[in-house]
């Protein structure tokens, strides 16, 4: 490697570990709008204070974002900008660290981005907005069904975005019963879930259910 490069490396190796201090004091301050302030340009690859400073930021920014719908707050008309932070970060955390990452952090990572992206689906505009960011719901829980089999998030996800597709749908069988259908086929293979997702996984299986018992789905 030149030194040149070497330089720049060491120096972008640096600027992360301030940013992470100084995210980490904020975190602990409990300063969620500074977070959401705090530029974070690191991407990685094989950088672990980067995954943590980008997952920091991810965090408040979704935080943020939850209690900007909170009944009262006055402040709904931003949360698709913060949500929108979640999502990137996330992302970008996910990029960041050694791949593959080990199973419980890209579970962790996963809980996060997939709250957020379905959280900034329905926030969309209109219903082509909403589609788009249904499909990359569905891609997300798909990856995530992959990479960490074993973990129900990824099943929940992917039958949460399936459910959506159907309520997109036209309001007749031949356009709902299928989404619906592999809606409740995710919902049957997921891995039992923790305690913190099983009331939504159980309010997603009745949920479908009552759908295709109107639409008479086979």
């Amino acid at each position: 490697m030149r030194p040149a490069l070497v330089l720049a490396v060491a120096l972008a190796a640096c600027g992360t570990a301030r940013d992470l201090d100084r995210l980490k004091d904020l975190n602990a301050a409990g300063d969620l709008a500074a977070i959401a302030d705090t530029a974070v340009d690191c991407t990685g690859p094989d950088d672990p204070a980067c995954l943590q400073a980008r997952e920091i930021k991810a965090n408040a920014c979704l935080r943020l974002g939850t209690a900007a719908l909170a009944p009262g707050s006055a402040r709904a008309a931003e949360a698709p900008q913060l949500f929108d932070c979640a999502i990137a970060n996330y992302r970008a955390a996910l990029a960041a660290g050694g791949q593959p990452l080990p199973p419980a952090t890209r579970a962790r990572l996963a809980a996060g981005y997939l709250l957020a992206l379905r959280e900034r689906r329905d926030q969309a505009r209109h219903a082509a907005e909403a589609i788009a960011l249904n499909a990359a719901l569905a891609e997300e829980a798909q990856r995530t069904r992959a990479a960490v089999p074993g973990s129900a998030l990824g099943f929940h996800y992917g039958a949460a975005a399936a459910y959506a597709r159907a309520a997109l749908a036209a309001e007749s069988a031949l356009a709902r019963c299928p989404p619906l259908a592999e809606a409740a086929g995710l919902i049957a293979a997921a891995p039992p879930p923790d305690a913190g997702l099983a009331p939504a996984l159980a309010a997603l299986r009745r949920a479908i259910a009552a759908e295709r018992r109107r639409f008479a789905c086979p």
